[in-house]
């Protein structure tokens, strides 16, 4: 239950019950149950990747005409201490069905709905029967409706708990542990419940964005829910740093007042046209509170190399909850078996298309020198890899253009050393490219042009030219004169250091 709770009021002394003659608020709150005018707001819940909406949340609200607006930590309470409850969440069951039955015929997209369960409710012997004639009778798919249970109601009786929320499952209905952080906080609740979904107490939340010690406690129940195969929902989200915050943490989504405030559903006879909510989140930059580790992606793999935990950097590489990965074969993400050492893959991210990791896999070994565990730290070298690209696909469309060039090429280094010859130059000369790589341009120069050459590279070397052209003639393998025109020019770095030198070479009979 995620709407910010009013503060607590205490009711005027007449408006409880005395000698004045006015019902007490047990009594008003029996009768506004029997004529249902306890009435339902609808608070949506939102991916925090993407903004998009995936699930509503019902809660209760009761205004009565004497009293007014009563607040929920108000009526909640007494209707369980007096048994109230359980009609009361009988009621709200089928209202829920039936509304999320109305929204998809009209909104198209189908989300899920969630319904706070009391433990009073949990311990009822009809209940499992109640939920099953509220699916029955409004035709709700099973798998769309999450009920919200409590630690308080877990942590009383984990067995019984755990035996009704099977029998639930059973059923296909979804679960979510509410409010987790404001009780016992066990983590044993995880592992003992068939629960879907963690929903973190907005009391952590508050501060997650200007706090580390918060920011690390929160990353530790994301981590534990998501190694645990369960998604992650933050409550009480009001600020854009907040969802910031979570989305860097690898939270699935969120509620709040930043994605709207409960409120009451139109006429029964119309679908609500729940709004679209902007990610304005998504385009904030880098986190309030940067963690240590975030940017890497960390996976852990069991003996049987299935995946038992996921960090959130997963969120931001592949755009998907790590919970999806928890369970799967750690070849699903390799692509193919490693045992261990250095590894690049590829990833799809949802929206954004290729992404490229780059790590190592480590296997992790018992006493028993057997693996017990593989661990996996990734980097995303997708800006890497695609330097690397263009590099290769630069070096390939040179080596193209230079081998395949009518006229003579030649790279040499500062000193003259020949560096790389293509096939024209060593045609021209009656030299094989190999036997030219071992040669300077002096040794292929005519004896008479070897001092203008020297003067001319001598310019070059210490930044006097850029470039020479000259008229000379190189010395063919059987010894006779080839007249050739020769643009040589400097190329340097792009930290302006010298790099090599171009000459380009026309022989005499193609001038």
């Amino acid at each position: 239950m995620t709407a910010p709770r009013p503060a607590t009021r205490t009711l005027p002394r007449a408006r409880r019950g005395g000698p004045g003659g006015v019902p007490d608020l047990e009594t008003r709150l029996r009768r506004a149950v029997a004529a249902g005018r306890i009435v339902l707001h609808y608070q949506p819940v939102v991916d925090l990747s993407s903004g998009a909406m995936v699930a509503v949340e019902a809660l209760s609200r009761w205004y009565d005409e004497e009293l007014g607006n009563v607040p929920p930590d108000e009526f909640i309470p007494l209707a369980e201490r007096t048994g109230l409850i359980v009609d009361l969440g009988r009621q709200v069951l089928q209202e829920t069905c039936r509304r999320a039955v109305t929204w998809s015929e009209g909104h198209g997209e189908p989300f899920l709905m969630s319904v706070n369960v009391s433990p009073v409710q949990m311990r009822e012997p009809s209940f499992v029967d109640d939920v099953r004639a509220a699916l029955s009778e409004s035709g709700l798919s099973p798998d769309r409706l999450t009920l919200e249970v409590t630690e308080t109601a877990m942590v009383t009786d984990v067995e019984a708990a755990a035996a009704t929320l099977h029998r639930l499952r059973d059923l296909g209905v979804r679960f979510a542990l509410d409010d987790f952080g404001t009780g016992h906080s066990s983590l044993t609740l995880l592992r003992s419940l068939p629960l879907n979904t963690v929903k973190i107490d907005r009391s952590l939340i508050r501060r997650v964005a200007v706090d580390a010690p918060d920011a690390v406690l929160v990353q530790l129940v994301i981590d534990a829910a998501h190694t645990l195969g369960l998604q992650v929902c933050a409550e009480g989200i009001e600020e854009v740093d907040q969802a910031q915050q979570l989305v860097a943490m690898g939270c699935d989504s969120g509620q709040g007042w930043l994605f709207g405030r409960p409120s009451p559903p139109p006429a029964p006879e119309r679908p609500w046209p729940l709004p679209a909510v902007p990610a304005v989140w998504l385009d904030t930059g880098a986190p309030p509170v940067a963690l240590s580790g975030s940017d890497d992606l960390v996976v852990m793999a069991d003996r049987d190399r299935r995946v038992t935990y996921v960090s959130a950097a997963y969120r931001r590489i592949v755009g998907e909850s790590p919970a999806v990965l928890v369970g799967k074969p750690l070849e699903s993400l390799l692509g193919h078996e490693v045992d261990s050492g250095p590894v690049t893959i590829r990833v799809e991210h949802v929206q954004e298309g290729a992404r490229w990791l780059r790590g190592i896999v480590q296997p992790l070994r018992g006493d028993d020198g057997q693996v017990r565990e593989t661990l996996c730290v990734l980097s995303d070298v997708t800006t890497a890899v695609a330097r690397e690209k263009a590099l290769a696909d630069s070096e390939e469309l040179f080596r193209s253009a230079f081998s395949g060039a009518p006229i003579g090429i030649a790279l040499s280094d500062f000193d003259g050393r020949l560096l790389r010859v293509n096939s024209a130059l060593a045609e021209l000369l009656g030299r094989s490219a190999t036997e030219l790589l071992g040669m300077t341009v002096d040794d292929i120069t005519h004896p008479d042009d070897k001092a203008v050459d020297e003067a001319n590279l001598g310019e070059i070397r210490h930044g006097v030219a850029e470039a020479h052209r000259v008229h000379k003639r190189y010395v063919h393998a059987d010894g006779h004169a080839v007249p050739v025109e020769v643009h040589a020019a400097s190329v340097r770095t792009a930290e302006g250091e010298p790099y090599c030198i171009v000459a380009h070479i026309l022989s005499g009979e193609h001038r």
